[in-house]
């Protein structure tokens, strides 16, 4: 009885703090979602009308999309680039050391100074990218790529590959924890190094997938100083995501019930996804043994 106490006392900070932090805020975003409310008016009760606004705000449709791309991105692009970084580095190659310090640097890094890099980068007219493809004389490729509706979202999303570093450390923590004994009895069948890769590494690794999709699939939902510092949204709001939304309906256009909306029908989104990898893990794990 006294250790259940113990255990009582010892989690009560946690408790208050997930309390004040996580459950408050969250329970008045549900309320305020209800309201109608510009933030010094008294509010209004409108029910679910904030929820069918979004529904039928093409913008909100556009920063979906957009958001999706992003998560589509991590996931085909970002994740198998950090496995790939992982497997060649777990080989310990020559500057290996180097290499996984320079691929993880980015992430200590402000990314307000990351987005202000890659920003003048892309600039139309100033940008590094369109001088230097004048400079070798291929000035027919240079594009105003952020203010292009069609290309603005994609470059917005080039820097996003800097953060590879870190699914690709998870990576490796999980290939160190693998016992060398099953891949010297590989190695005793005959098996080759991309061969042990494919056929041990990897299924092993069903743990390090789910961890970096539920990390990469947060990282996009709360995606907001790229779109933001690069396009501010634009061209047109073609660049627009979910988190420059619940920005810009809350500050610029005062319409907190709207954005409290749109914020609870982005978690409830992760908490589907961080669910559905949760259990998809289980069922590999068990389809594993």
């Amino acid at each position: 009885m006294l250790l259940k106490r113990h255990i009582v006392l010892y989690l009560l900070p946690l408790v208050g703090i997930v309390t004040v932090f996580l459950l408050v805020p969250l329970t008045f975003s549900m309320f305020l979602s209800l309201h109608e409310w510009n933030g010094l008016s008294s509010m209004s009760y409108v029910g679910l009308d904030n929820f069918k606004r979004l529904l039928d705000d093409p913008v909100f449709t556009v920063s979906i999309k957009n958001t999706l791309l992003w998560i589509g991105a991590a996931a085909f692009l970002h994740i198998p680039l950090g496995l790939l970084l992982a497997l060649v580095l777990s080989k310990k190659p020559p500057g290996w050391r180097f290499f996984r310090t320079a691929f993880f640097l980015p992430n200590v890094i402000s990314s307000t100074a990351l987005a202000l890099l890659w920003y003048f980068t892309f600039h139309v007219n100033i940008g590094l990218l369109n001088s230097f493809l004048k400079e070798v004389g291929l000035g027919s490729l240079a594009r105003p790529w952020l203010n292009d509706p069609k290309l603005a979202v994609f470059v917005t999303m080039v820097p996003f590959v800097l953060y590879v570093g870190v699914t690709m450390v998870i990576f490796l923590m999980q290939i160190t924890a693998i016992p060398q004994e099953i891949y010297e009895a590989a190695e005793i069948d005959g098996a080759t190094g991309w061969q042990k890769d494919w056929s041990i590494t990897i299924p092993l690794l069903r743990g390090g997938i789910a961890v970096n999709v539920i990390f990469n699939v947060t990282a996009c939902l709360k995606m907001f100083e790229y779109p933001w510092l690069m396009t501010g949204g634009g061209p047109a709001r073609s660049s627009m995501n979910v988190s420059l939304y619940i920005y810009q309906e809350m500050m610029t256009a005062n319409r907190y019930g709207v954005s409290m909306a749109a914020g609870l029908l982005t978690i409830a989104f992760g908490v589907l996804v961080i669910v559905s990898s949760l259990y998809t893990m289980r069922w590999a794990e068990g389809r594993g043994k």
